[in-house]
């Protein structure tokens, strides 16, 4: 779902303030943690990935000089185990946003089920997000507005939770249904003048791996993915083509808003390390031409770019053989 700058937003607001709040990720099929805590330990290995998203390259306002554009990084960190007969996960997101940053802490617990031939993942997440918002930076168009005109640096620290469902088959198929911000908390600034509320979302997402069968190293990877907080929705639609299970390239389709070619590999001196890339050409109005404020003609937005690298490793630990003495053979 295309993200409205919240400093946009907040200029017709004068208590709360209602925005699509959640990061847009390209490569979601690479990121299920970053939503879905049914996802924590499903692979049976200790992974770590971390992403780094930035939206609406060259993007500039006449706010302040912040070039305003959304800037994301995210880490998580989750692994089976089994004496819980599930995965733990830990996630860590920083979003920036006009003169928005946001910190969040969560973690996920997911409670492992065998079904039919594939695996089934029930999460549940909760952690801390920490919101501040640098009023000094904005421009009122009122100079009475008392949100605005307070120059305030505002934070708040506010509970969050989410839960979710994944399933996959190995080399076949997976799907995913998850919802985030579940308590629809409230950001209260000390000023009590404006306090954002956390509005919940909704994500709907699967992918399937056909196998062409006059090219068996050759794999076709379609992905589907439908966001939506029942006021407005947006749906991914991406078609992967995998070579010899190491290497990938692909496009994706997002409903108004942009095309993405999609890039990466496993890396075979490295056994269980991946990368990847995308860029999101965009299709919207941001990526038209504007005036820069003096006249002149400029590009809102040179499109949007993404790197993720990933890593699994597995803890083998080997049973030492044991003796035993018998008196058979003495």
């Amino acid at each position: 779902m295309s993200r409205k700058l919240l400093f946009l937003g907040l200029m017709m607001i004068s208590v709360m303030g209602f925005t699509q709040q959640e990061i847009q990720y390209t490569n979601f099929m690479f990121s299920n943690m970053a939503f879905n805590p049914g996802y924590a330990g499903i692979n049976r290995a200790i992974c770590a990935t971390a992403l780094y998203r930035q939206q609406w390259m060259g993007f500039s306002s006449s706010y302040g000089g912040d070039k305003g554009a959304p800037e994301d990084f995210y880490l998580t960190v989750e692994s089976n185990l089994d004496l819980l007969h599930g995965g733990l996960g830990l996630t860590i997101l920083k979003d920036k946003i006009g003169f928005e940053d946001n910190i969040a802490v969560r973690l996920a617990y997911s409670f492992h089920l065998n079904v039919g031939p594939g695996k089934l993942g029930i999460g549940l997440q909760a952690g801390m997000i920490n919101k501040k918002i640098d009023f000094s930076k904005f421009k009122p168009v009122d100079p009475g507005d008392p949100l605005l005109s307070s120059k305030n640096v505002e934070t708040a620290m506010s509970f969050d939770m989410a839960f979710g469902a994944y399933y996959k088959i190995d080399q076949v198929m997976y799907a995913g249904l998850s919802s985030t911000q579940l308590t629809q908390s409230v950001a209260e600034f000390t000023s009590n003048i404006g306090s954002p509320e956390y509005k919940r979302h909704y994500f709907l997402y699967g992918g399937y791996y056909w196998q062409l069968p006059m090219a068996p190293n050759i794999v076709i990877n379609p992905n589907v993915m439908i966001k939506t907080d029942f006021v407005s929705a947006q749906y991914d639609i991406n078609v992967l083509g995998w070579y010899n299970n190491a290497i990938y390239a692909g496009v994706t389709y997002r409903a108004i808003d942009a095309i993405a070619i999609l890039a990466g590999a496993n890396i075979p001196q490295v056994p269980g390390l991946k990368g990847g890339v995308s860029y999101d050409i965009t299709t919207s109005s941001l990526g038209g031409k504007g005036s820069d404020g003096n006249g002149a003609s400029k590009r809102r937005s040179f499109g949007s770019a993404e790197i993720y690298i990933n890593y699994c490793f597995e803890i083998v630990i080997k049973v030492k053989p044991e003796r035993h003495k018998t008196v058979l053979f003495l």
